[in-house]
This record gives structure tokens, sequence and C-alpha cells, in this order.
């Protein structure tokens, strides 16, 4: 990313993140709440049995990070491209968004073309009824739509690659594994962020956004005896500029616990990327393009790491995909400033 994008970046980022998003949230709320009716689902009562594989090779874990994940489709892109085989896919939040958008179909180039232009006004919709729920809320309906529209699968069952969107059960503080079932609602439970999301009801339990407790759940994948587990961290350092009031202070504390958590984590497992991603917001979507490529320039940093760890453990790499297109964005990847952060590799 060049300088001039940073200064940018920075000039238009408010000094009072969580403030700013407040008061966006009370105008949207005042001056035009949504009526969006959610799809309709059929929703069992208790999740299905899941139908999980026996074996996995690779599994990629997918973090929490909210606008960010502009960066997983650029490191999906290039793992797609390199033959990287994904036996398995775990998201977090946006994670899971970008996660299922893949599991569904995996062709990063026709993903590419549903989301480089998404707007957050495109899947955050107010809603009185969900206010009476959280002081401010999304209802979410607009996200489930979303889903609903973009993937041919409608339920876990029928994913190419078999997918785990986690969530956090908010009132017994346990993580929920959401792998059965419809996937939309899923999704939404999974990415229900506090408080802008109102919590989810699924199956009887009262959910919220993953990363309350698990923002990169490399853990979740080590149920699955993964041979090779990569992980991608789409988390930013917080903000070093001053606390001015009790919301910065709430706000701050909480982008450390994310960070931190999300770091912690990611180095449990083998192979992690972690694209420089400092600067732009959770809620950020005036940068979608420049977020895919930095996660195209982490995941291209890696692969010498990623496939030597194959090799080792005797993981073959499928044909490579899109091997003219490939060549045009290496020599472009090549002209962007190098990113601060490689990816760590570790077996």
């Amino acid at each position: 990313m060049n300088f001039t994008l940073k200064q940018e970046i920075k000039k238009q980022t408010p000094k009072r993140p969580f403030l700013g998003l407040l008061l966006v949230m009370v105008v949207l709320h005042l001056t035009g709440c949504s009526n969006i009716k959610p799809p309709n689902i059929d929703i069992p009562p208790m999740a299905p049995p899941p139908k999980m594989p026996k074996k996995v090779d690779v599994a990629l874990v997918l973090g929490a990070g909210g606008s960010r994940a502009l960066a997983h489709l650029g490191v999906l892109e290039v793992l797609e491209e390199e033959g990287i085989p994904i036996d398995l896919i775990v998201g977090c939040s946006a994670g899971s968004l970008m996660g299922a958008l893949y599991a569904d179909n995996p062709n990063a180039k026709q993903i590419k073309e549903k989301v480089i232009n998404l707007k957050k006004d495109d899947l955050l919709d107010v809603s009185i009824k969900a206010s009476m729920v959280a002081p401010v809320a999304v209802q979410g309906n607009a996200l489930e739509h979303f889903v609903v529209k973009n993937l041919a699968a409608k339920n876990f069952e029928q994913l190419k690659i078999p997918l785990v969107a986690v969530a956090t059960n908010v009132v017994n503080n346990h993580m929920v594994l959401l792998r059965s079932g419809p996937i939309a609602p899923a999704v939404h439970a999974s990415s229900a962020l506090p408080p802008v999301f109102a919590p989810v009801t699924l199956y009887n339990e009262t959910l919220v956004d993953g990363g309350v407790i698990a923002p990169v759940p490399v853990q979740v994948a080590r149920l699955y005896k993964p041979r090779l587990l990569i992980a991608v961290d789409i988390s930013s350092p917080p903000s070093k500029d001053p606390i001015a009031n009790a919301f910065d202070l709430v706000y701050r504390s909480l982008s450390i616990s994310f960070y931190e958590l999300s770091r912690l984590q990611t180095t449990k497992a083998d192979i992690f990327i972690h694209p420089d991603l400092k600067g732009f917001g959770t809620f950020d979507d005036k940068y979608n393009q420049e977020m895919y490529e930095i996660g195209r320039k982490a995941a291209r940093a890696s692969i010498p790491g990623i496939k030597r760890a194959l090799a080792r453990r005797g993981i073959k790499c499928h044909r490579k995909r899109h091997a003219t297109i490939r060549h045009d964005r290496e020599k472009r990847d090549a002209a962007l400033t190098p990113h601060r952060e490689k990816g760590t590799i570790r077996g």
C-alpha cells in the first residue's frame, strides 16, 4: 500500500471510531429504518447431525475482521492459482461469509465479481424491533438475503468444501460450531457483532459473533486433525491516538483484546498469514480493492513455505488454475510496495 493511500486512510478514519459508528447507526435509525423481512428459510428446531470429512489434509481458517475480509478473497485466489488443496474451511464472522462463498463455489475470480464493490449498506439493515433488544442494532436480514442470493447451496451438506461457522453463545460463554442445516442464518449468527447486530436465536441458543471468543478459531480446525493447518488473521493493530472519552476507552479496550486474542490463536496454526491491514476499519468499504490486493500479496509471500510444508507431508497440489491470469497478477503484485508482514511459517 503506497504512502498516499495510507495518508488518505488515516485522514478519513474517525478519531473516535466507536462513537462515530454509534452516531452513524443512530442517524440511520432516525432517517429510515429498514423493513427488510427475513428470507424464507426452513430452519429446523435443532441442528441436523453434521456430515464432516473423516480425512482432512489441509484445513483453512478465515478469521474475523469485518470489511477486511476482502483480504481473505485475495488469499483464497492465490491459493487457488497455486493449486493448494483445501479440504475444510473454518470461518469466524466475516470469515464465515467469505468461507461460505468459496465453499459453495471455489472460484475466487467469480466471487470477486460479487463482493469487490460491496458496501456496508448492502449488509447492515437497522431495525426498530432489533433496537428493542440492543441499544443500537442491525437485524441481519440483509446479510441473510445476500447469502441466499449468492450461494447455490442452501444447506451446509450441499457445499463443495466442508464449512464450519463459529459463533458464541452469549448466555453460557460457549463456542458454537454451526456446520449443518441452513447456511444463511449460521453466517448471520457467526457475524452478529455486538452491539451493532442484535443477538441471533438459532437452535434454542442466543448467539453473537464468533470473534467474541475465537476470532481466529484454529482450535476448531484442530478437532478434525488436519495434516496441515493454514490460518489467515485479518485483524489490524489498535489505534494509538489519544483517548478522548469513555467511548474511546471501551472501543480501544475491545480492540486490544480482539487483536491480541487473534494473534495468540493464529500462532497455533502450522502456517499463518497476517496481511498488513493497519489503518483499515471493520466497516471500511472504501478500499475493497486495496484490501484484496494486500491479501494476495501476503499469500504470495507465504506460498514457498506452504509448498514446502505440503511436500514434507506428502500432500500433492492440484493443477494450477488460471495460469495466464496468475502470470499477469504476479507482474502486478511485483509492482506493489511489499507489505510489512509476509506471513510466518511453523512446521
